[in-house]
């Protein structure tokens, strides 16, 4: 079969076509023929050297979106021939594995390209929001980059569960994050939000790359709120709040937080912005992490 991948770290025209066996699924695991992928900045990251040295060669890819062609010999509830999304590993691939406790089935009327957008962005945004900051009804939320893939989504299920939604991104997005239920908008281009906004979050979300701005966030959350961020260090303040840090974790499967996603979806109620669809090869792949290298808005997907 078909993959794309690098074996060495670089720019975008690292990437190369290869051929590699077709992977064969554990009891517990299913063959999917992969019709879609979503594309991620921890990709970009990695193909760029910024988590160290990788198998050679690396086949990137968490995203996935196809039909199961073979089950595992465990594997009850699913069957083959369905089309299912999947949060895995070596993604930029005609087959993949997928893990029965990070696979589920989409719905009728879901596409492939807008359920690969959501996968990373809807399990980050979900135990964002569920787990590690515990919105709560009539809360006020702050979220941080309320524009992107991630705090779209955390916008939208925040509202969902009730939550007075603040959202925080440039004065261009103005319209999209009000249409996502934001009930109000700051744009940092034209104002300083901390300034605006002191004491205002029961929880604040900060879902950038690296987490910036921690400062900006102890300054608008009120004293004994949450600050949930991907930043990984607690912020070094005197205010009375829970300071917790997104990362990956079992305490919520990625089935459960998955199922919750496209479940919300099928019901009108979140929505992904899809920003470009590119083909399936190494020209689409290139050009994919060339997209995340700049300033762009919307999920790149690639579609088979």
């Amino acid at each position: 079969m078909k993959a794309y991948g690098y074996e060495k770290h670089g720019d975008p025209e690292v990437f190369q076509e290869y051929e590699v066996p077709e992977p064969t699924p554990a009891a517990n695991q299913v063959l999917i023929r992969t019709i879609a992928v979503g594309l991620n900045n921890r990709e970009r990251a990695e193909r760029a050297g910024g988590f160290g040295s990788m198998p050679s060669p690396y086949i990137p890819g968490r995203d996935v979106v196809g039909e199961i062609v073979k089950v595992g010999k465990r594997v009850s509830d699913i069957s083959e021939g369905e089309l299912v999304m999947t949060h895995t590993e070596r993604g930029y691939a005609e087959f993949v594995l997928g893990n029965l406790d990070a696979t589920v089935v989409v719905p009728d009327g879901i596409t492939p390209t807008r359920a690969a957008g959501l996968i990373t962005p809807g399990l980050t945004a979900y135990k964002a929001v569920k787990y590690f900051a515990n919105v709560q009804p009539d809360q006020t939320v702050i979220v941080k980059g309320a524009s992107g893939g991630v705090g779209s989504l955390a916008v939208q299920i925040a509202t969902d569960i009730g939550a007075n939604v603040i959202g925080i991104a440039s004065s261009h997005n103005q319209d999209y994050v009000e249409s996502i239920g934001a009930t109000k908008f700051v744009a940092y281009d034209q104002t300083d939000p901390a300034t605006e906004l002191a004491d205002t979050g029961d929880v604040v979300l900060n879902t950038a790359m690296n987490g910036a701005g921690t400062d900006d966030d102890v300054t608008m959350v009120k004293p004994n709120g949450v600050i949930a961020s991907v930043a990984h260090n607690s912020p070094m303040t005197d205010k009375p709040l829970k300071f917790a840090h997104i990362h990956p974790t079992d305490a919520m499967s990625d089935r459960e937080a998955l199922q919750a996603v496209i479940d919300l979806m099928r019901e009108g109620k979140l929505d992904i912005n899809i920003g470009y669809k590119l083909p399936f090869n190494r020209d689409g792949f290139v050009k994919g992490h060339q997209l995340l290298e700049e300033k762009h808005d919307g999920r790149v997907i690639i579609v088979k």
